[in-house]
């Protein structure tokens, strides 16, 4: 029986870092030119949390062992980086004055933020299960 390329590990060696990429290009644009209420902030979190989940799974798209801790692992990173937000990590280290670091860790601590990441995390979940890789 024939695999189809799809199936092979080549096709998922490659898929995963270009959902990154792409991913990452859809924030870099939500954080220099969107200014908007609903996708900059909203939007933009549940993004960022599936484009660290594939992230990480583009170093282990070979088993799906992992994926559930991989989607664990990138919650934690949000919920990391917020409570640094509501520390106010950034003001306190003198970090602020650099504006590519107000944008990776973000500037202000917000609930909305944690729920935007938490329903990233369970769409990942939702989508492993469904295709029953989980």
């Amino acid at each position: 029986m024939k695999t189809s390329f799809f199936q092979t590990a080549t096709y998922r060696c490659m898929l995963y870092p270009f959902i990154s990429v792409v991913l990452f290009c859809y924030e870099a644009y939500l954080a220099l030119y969107a200014h908007d209420a609903f996708f900059r902030p909203f939007f933009g979190d549940f993004i960022a949390v599936i484009f660290a989940y594939t992230f990480f799974k583009s170093f282990f798209y070979h088993t799906n062992q992992y994926d559930t801790k991989l989607a664990a692992v990138a919650l934690g990173v949000a919920y990391f980086l917020e409570f640094l937000q509501k520390i106010h990590f950034l003001e306190k280290t003198g970090l602020i004055k650099y504006k590519i670091m107000s944008m990776l860790i973000g500037s202000a601590f917000s609930w909305l933020d944690i729920i935007a990441y938490t329903l990233g995390y369970l769409s990942i979940i939702i989508f492993l299960k469904r295709n029953h890789i989980c």
